[in-house]
């Protein structure tokens, strides 16, 4: 089941956080990640199953650029990647954005490891910046446009 985010999912969303550290993520974006659950800059998602989170992301107008989303903090558990959540979950998503009439582009930053996953939905690699992100993780900055 696919829904909005409540607060009481803290504590579920910063343990598929916590799955993903050493692979996604690093130990020291958890406090940045927790920081954006405690103040959601735009719609935050969870999929559920039998009342556990096992995926989750949201999107957020990006500052500097109104008719652009930003996608933020999308991720699947570890343990069931691969399943097609991931796919589910950046649909809905998408299907959020596209439904946003002043949103022209989606902007995302994420790394070499899930930048193929990306491309499957349209985004291209604007910029790549080497270990950008850690040594061996190396940032694509990438653009997708939903609206013409």
């Amino acid at each position: 089941m696919i829904r909005e985010y409540q607060p009481t999912d803290r504590a579920g969303c910063l343990a598929v956080f916590d799955s993903n550290v050493g692979g996604s993520f690093l130990p020291s974006e958890r406090p940045d990640f927790a920081a954006h659950l405690d103040a959601l800059p735009g719609p935050y998602l969870v999929i559920e199953d039998d009342g556990v989170i096992i995926a989750c992301g949201g999107y957020a107008p990006n500052i500097e650029s109104p008719d652009t989303a930003d996608l933020c903090w999308g991720m699947v558990r570890r343990d069931l990647q691969g399943s097609g959540l991931g796919l589910r979950l950046i649909e809905a998503r998408l299907e959020r954005i596209r439904q946003d009439k002043t949103f022209t582009y989606v902007l995302l930053k994420t790394s070499q490891e899930t930048a193929g996953f990306y491309e499957r939905f349209g985004f291209a690699t604007e910029q790549v910046i080497q270990n950008g992100i850690a040594d061996g993780l190396h940032r694509h900055d990438m653009k997708l446009t939903v609206h013409r």
